[in-house]
């Protein structure tokens, strides 16, 4: 049976509202990082006030170091992945619980719980970084590029380096030094060492937190997670009617990842689809009403693979393959590929509905056989496409062990990870600004 199909939850098992939550558990590791750091810049970096404590550092280090040892110490065990998966339930004490959200309407905003303190804390700093971000000037040169707006959960977060503002518990199975990499790995494809960086209107905003689902992300971006300044001097009012899309009056590209923690939360594919599909929507309707003279783009990926199969397993009950028996599900990949499967036709409907825009759907196809391949179906991307085969680049591999070296906890990308997969973003973006 495909995994939340035709599924019961076993009784008394009431979902609660948010505000009903257990409060997560708090990550007792280094906490100087609020505001969390800008993507490419040093935890060190005096500029930004928060220096990070030598006890911080050092204790992250001995975490990362002994993630480290048990990696490589599953990597020389058994070849069916088995304690790789046992080492990687053992860390998870750093993780939040499971949380059952299946029976909670996955459109309708609402923020997390009160005590929720570092979501709410995290949340008011990506608010205030966008303020200031619309306070600064945009650089206007004649070879500018739009702004881009990085929007999503923990992975989209990733980009830091953080996990609710902090260094990432030891789940996370990152190295020592693991997020000053990926910074850099973000300043150079993206940000201030990139050739995008130099040229964009103004430096990228990075708005994500760890454990998002789709109604508390629709409840951030309408609270203050959207940027309303305008970029471009005297935009002049849009044809919708016409078939050239002003590639010329295009400000801002937002790069949106959702939907993952809609699954872990042990929410049903459809539901997860509904708000999927309202996230991106709300995104193009904001989009719409601040920018009524400037054309929207969007990529919009497809949920990543997840081969954390252990918390499949851990949302029974309520959350049950067979409830009298209480079987648990041993899988997310059977969820994931029904919600992927149904986003092309979801993304059609936006464009119907949003006639000035570019919608691209990022995609983990896997079309070709090599990473880093930069053509389609034998053809060079150089023209709009609605759907961009990345392959390797969104992590399908078929070797576990290979996904493991760029996802080591099967669910966030490392340093590698992110670099791979910025190679697919790069192309999303290419097919934007193509003429």
């Amino acid at each position: 049976m495909p995994m939340f199909e035709n599924t019961k939850i076993v009784a008394n098992a009431a979902s609660p509202s948010p505000s009903a939550l257990p409060r997560r558990r708090r990550k007792q590791v280094v906490s100087l990082l609020l505001p969390p750091i800008t993507a490419g810049q040093s935890l060190n970096d005096s500029s930004s006030g928060f220096l990070l404590c030598a006890a911080g550092r050092l204790r992250y280090a001995a975490i990362a170091s002994f993630a480290l040892a048990l990696l490589l110490l599953a990597r020389s065990g058994t070849k069916n992945g088995k304690s790789h998966d046992d080492m990687m339930e053992t860390l998870t004490g750093s993780s939040r619980p499971f949380q059952y959200i299946g029976d909670l309407d996955p459109s309708e905003p609402q923020p997390w719980p009160e005590e929720e303190e570092d979501w709410h804390a995290l949340h008011e700093t990506l608010v205030k970084r966008v303020e200031e971000s619309d306070a600064s000037s945009s650089n206007q040169a004649n070879d500018y590029l739009p702004q881009l707006v990085f929007y999503g959960d923990s992975i989209t977060e990733g980009w830091n380096g953080t996990s609710f503002g902090n260094l990432p518990g030891q789940h996370r199975m990152w190295t020592t030094g693991e997020d000053e990499s990926i910074r850099d790995v973000f300043a150079n494809a993206f940000g201030d060492k990139s050739d995008w960086g130099e040229r964009a209107l103004k430096p990228p905003l990075v708005l994500g937190i760890s454990g998002s689902r789709t109604y508390d992300f629709i409840w951030r971006v309408v609270n203050g997670e959207f940027p309303i300044s305008p970029l471009l001097d005297n935009a002049e009012a849009i044809d919708n009617n016409s078939d050239v899309f002003p590639i010329e009056q295009l400000e801002r590209i937002y790069i949106l990842l959702m939907g993952t923690n809609n699954l872990g939360g042990g929410m049903l594919p459809e539901p997860t689809l509904k708000g999927m599909d309202a996230a991106g929507r709300t995104i193009l309707q904001l989009h719409e009403k601040h920018f009524p003279n400037t054309p929207a783009a969007m990529l919009f990926s497809e949920l990543l693979p997840r081969k954390d199969d252990f918390r499949a397993v851990k949302m029974c009950p309520p959350r049950c393959k067979n409830v009298e028996t209480l079987e648990p599900f041993q899988s997310f990949m059977p969820a994931i590929k029904k919600v992927n499967r149904a986003l092309p036709n979801l993304l059609d409907g936006w464009r119907e509905d949003f006639k000035n825009s570019r919608i691209i759907l990022l995609s983990a196809n896997n079309v070709t056989s090599e990473v880093g391949a930069s053509e389609q179906n034998g053809n060079t991307i150089h023209s709009y496409t609605p759907v961009i085969n990345c392959g390797h680049e969104m992590f399908a591999f078929d070797d576990i062990n290979e996904l493991d070296v760029y996802m080591p906890d099967r669910l966030h990308p490392n340093a590698k990870g992110y670099k791979l997969w910025s190679r697919c973003l790069k192309k999303g973006l290419d097919v934007i600004m193509s003429r």
